[in-house]
């Protein structure tokens, strides 16, 4: 999923009328790449708009999201979500923080299990077996 890489910018969007877009989620005059119909493609996709788009994902983290320990997972989620503010104040924490740092938290000790499975040649399946451990 697009919203957990680490760069935006996979998910453009293309309208009816050949206008094309830096990300579905941003089709709006400020995130317009251009025409396809005037511009070749390749040239839109590739420009330095479309790439500067991408790295402003990881540019516009606060601080609070930098030190965080399951940053590696989340990249800060999807940009559009990003409308709240740090207990700090600062401007560009993702509104879905809380629930995500939980979530990854929670899933960190089987998510390496299940990596250590697949690296050993042993199906992730295998995890139900260990999982019963657990509980």
């Amino acid at each position: 999923m697009c919203v957990f890489e680490k760069t935006c910018g996979l998910g453009l969007a293309l309208e009816h009328n050949g206008d094309l877009y830096t990300c579905d989620h941003f089709v709006e005059p400020a995130y317009l790449l251009g025409n396809i119909l005037e511009t070749p493609l390749v040239e839109l996709v590739l420009s330095d708009k479309q790439r500067n788009f991408g790295l402003a994902k990881q540019g516009s983290l606060p601080a609070v999201c930098l030190d965080c320990k399951v940053l590696f997972a989340c990249q800060g989620e999807c940009p559009k979500n990003r409308f709240m503010k740090t207990a700090g104040g600062e401007p560009g924490l993702n509104y879905l923080c809380d629930g995500w740092r939980h979530f990854f938290e929670h899933s960190y000790e089987h998510m390496n299990t299940i990596g250590s499975l697949l690296r050993s040649g042993h199906s992730a399946a295998e995890i139900m077996k260990k999982s019963n451990s657990w509980r």
